[in-house]
C-alpha cells in the first residue's frame, strides 16, 4: 500500500458517519449529537443540553476541548462550523482538523464550498509532508493542486519528491506543466527519474526543458 493510500485509510478513523450535507448544514444539533459532544472534552452533558443552539459556535467548542475528532463523529463539517462562528480555515485548524481530513473527498468538497479552495490550501496546506497526504488524491484536483505546485513543496528534498510523483495518476502526463526549475531543485536527478519512468525524452516533453536544464538533470 502506497504511503498516500495508507493515510486515506487513517482518514476514515475519525469516525466519519457520512458525507455531509447541505441539511446538516443548518439544521439545529439534536440531543444525540449534544451528548456526543461530551466525549473526551471538558463539556458536561448537562451543559450541552441546556446551551442554546446559538452558543454552540466554534468559540465554545474551542473552550470546552470540542476537537475535530468528536466533531466529524456527529457530522458537524466546515459549513456548519462557518455557521457556527469558524470565519476562515485557519478556526477549523485551531479544532485540530488538519491536511490529513482533506484525503476524504466529503470533507474536502464541504470546506471548498464553505470558504474557497485558495483559503483551505493556505490554512491546511503548509508542510512539505502535506505534498505527499495529497498527491494523487482528488482533492489536489479539489483545490487545484496540480504537480508542479506539489514538487514545489519539496525544495531540496528529492526522496520525498520521488514518493510524491510515485501518486502521480498517469506516469505518461506526471510531470506535464512542472517547470524545469521546479524539478531541479527538487533535487532529482536522472537515476530517480528513471527510477519513476521518466527518460530524457519524457522530461523534455512534459516539462519543455532547455539542453542547458537536461544536463543539469543528469541526461
Amino acid at each position: 500500500m502506497s504511503a498516500v493510500r495508507a493515510t486515506e485509510s487513517s482518514s476514515e478513523s475519525r469516525g466519519r458517519p457520512c458525507a455531509w450535507s447541505e441539511g446538516g448544514e443548518a439544521a439545529a444539533l439534536t440531543a444525540r449529537q449534544r451528548l456526543a459532544l461530551v466525549i473526551g472534552g471538558k463539556l458536561t452533558a448537562q451543559e450541552a443540553l441546556s446551551a442554546s443552539d446559538a452558543d454552540l459556535d466554534h468559540a465554545f467548542f474551542l473552550r470546552h476541548g470540542v476537537d475535530a475528532t468528536t466533531l466529524t463523529s456527529v457530522g458537524i463539517g466546515p459549513r456548519q462550523l462557518k455557521r457556527r462562528g469558524a470565519a476562515d480555515p485557519a478556526q477549523l485548524c485551531a479544532l485540530g482538523f488538519g491536511a490529513l481530513d482533506l484525503c476524504d473527498a466529503s470533507f474536502c468538497a464541504d470546506a471548498v464550498a464553505a470558504y474557497g479552495a485558495d483559503a483551505v490550501v493556505a490554512a491546511f496546506v503548509s508542510r512539505p509532508a502535506d505534498a505527499l497526504l495529497l498527491a494523487g488524491t482528488s482533492a489536489a484536483e479539489q483545490l487545484g493542486l496540480d504537480m508542479g505546485t506539489l514538487l514545489g513543496m519539496c525544495k531540496g528534498d528529492p526522496g520525498l519528491a520521488h514518493q510524491v510523483l510515485l501518486q502521480a495518476r498517469s506516469r505518461a502526463q506526471g510531470l506535464a506543466g512542472v517547470a524545469p526549475l521546479t524539478l531541479l531543485e527538487t533535487g532529482l536527478r536522472k537515476s530517480q527519474l528513471g527510477a519513476l519512468g521518466y527518460g530524457r525524452n519524457d522530461v523534455a516533453r512534459q516539462t519543455r526543458a532547455t539542453e542547458a536544464q537536461l544536463r543539469e538533470l543528469g541526461f
